[in-house]
């Protein structure tokens, strides 16, 4: 019985250059069905009612912001937010989280600000 190879997961293979250098050739191919999207940043108004999105907080924004944008560690990103290593992990798996799955989804992201309070609770 002859055993069947998965052709999506090609092995990366080395093509070697004239001095000793390597590049690695790898094909990846995705099993998602994923169309031509644009996430655009639209302010709510009166006539757009959304009822299945996701809600992303402004500090899970910065957490983003400052590991993977600005390029530092989880250490000198949780100093600069002043919280603890292991409470700045967990906002920056949840933020992970909650866009991986607003993108395969297609799910619209909600920007929450925790500096202005909601307008019922103000009146």
């Amino acid at each position: 019985m002859a055993l069947s190879f998965n052709w999506c997961f090609i092995v990366p293979r080395r093509c070697c250059y004239r001095w000793g250098r390597y590049r690695v050739n790898l094909r990846v191919e995705s099993s998602l069905n994923v169309e031509s999207i644009f996430y655009l940043p639209v302010r709510p108004t009166i006539d757009i009612s959304i009822k299945d999105y996701v809600e992303i907080y402004d500090y899970e924004i910065e957490a983003l912001t400052l590991v993977h944008y600005e390029g530092l560690t989880i250490d000198e990103a949780a100093v600069r937010m002043n919280l603890s290593k292991s409470t700045f992990w967990r906002i920056l798996e949840q933020v992970r989280f909650k866009l991986a799955k607003a993108l395969s989804e297609h799910k619209p992201i909600k920007i929450v600000s925790t500096k202005q309070r909601p307008q019922e609770l103000t009146q």
